[in-house]
């Protein structure tokens, strides 16, 4: 949460550039820089924080889960003696996996309040905040509505661990043994940045295939696409295969600092926690 409260503005640039000429229609905007200026012409510094309740709602929910997880089962790895890459690769995507499936509605509901801003007035939700997001939808969708593009969700997320966490992890042994870093702030910074790019790069096409079936429109009860395959068709005929790559840059802009900051508020909990609740013990 900590986190997203310095990357939310670019985790609305980045679903804005994503959703940006769908199927072939006209861009929203030209490139990133004029997408920054179209959104603080017409929507003011508030509309860079839209969604922000469900973003908080994610974090609790998804990056606690997949986090906390996956350092419990590597951990109980290590102690057993089996925490070979493969071992560890499997702990990531199950754990990254597990996370998705039960935030999928709180991810649907960021998608959907941060994009709201790019839509005609007649055609935008208003979600009042998260809880008024996960209401609407399960009233109007049904409770499938709020599992909506959980596949494209999980493959995600199994992406996003696999290259976050172990690449983390990765980085941080390279560093010490190589070039005699100590476990420290400025380790966790370096390591971070290092995880940024992989993260980034592996997981953003998956990014763009999720947030278009999680802002679809249900029409007399039938959806825009039947699923990931259409999704990734059809954006792929239309818009072509670097379209996966949409709002990359303020993707990695929003993974590098957000991977920064999660990993030194992580480290820094963690290590207080260490300090005054298990040495006491």
């Amino acid at each position: 949460m900590g986190s997203a409260v310095f990357v939310h503005p670019l985790e609305v640039l980045k679903f804005r550039m994503q959703l940006s000429g769908e199927k072939g229609t006209a861009s929203d905007h030209k490139n990133s820089f004029h997408a920054i200026i179209n959104m603080a012409k017409n929507e003011k510094l508030s509309g860079f924080y839209k969604g922000i309740t469900a973003n908080f709602m994610r974090q609790i929910v998804f990056t606690s889960t997949r986090v906390g997880c996956y350092t419990s089962l590597i951990d109980e790895l290590k102690k057993r003696g089996q925490g070979t890459v493969i071992n560890n690769a499997i702990a990531s995507m199950s754990t990254g996996a597990l996370a998705a499936f039960i935030s999928t509605p709180t991810d649907i509901a960021v998608v959907r309040m941060t994009a709201d801003g790019r839509l005609p007035a007649e055609s935008r939700r208003n979600y009042k905040g998260v809880f008024d997001a996960l209401i609407k939808i399960r009233k109007d969708e049904g409770i499938t509505g709020l599992w909506r593009g959980t596949v494209a969700t999980i493959l995600r997320a199994m992406t996003a661990n696999l290259t976050q966490l172990m690449s983390y992890d990765e980085a941080k042994v390279y560093m010490m043994e190589n070039y005699n870093m100590e476990n420290g702030l400025k380790l966790h910074t370096v390591s971070s940045m290092i995880s940024g790019i992989v993260y980034s790069v592996c997981s953003n096409p998956m990014d763009v295939l999720k947030t278009r079936i999680q802002q679809q429109k249900i029409v007399d009860g039938k959806a825009e696409y039947s699923g990931i395959i259409e999704v990734a068709t059809t954006l792929v005929k239309s818009e072509g295969v670097m379209a996966l790559w949409k709002g990359w840059p303020f993707y990695y802009l929003r993974v590098a600092p957000g991977t920064v900051l999660l990993f030194i508020f992580m480290e820094q909990l963690r290590k207080g926690y260490e300090d005054n609740f298990i040495k006491d013990q």
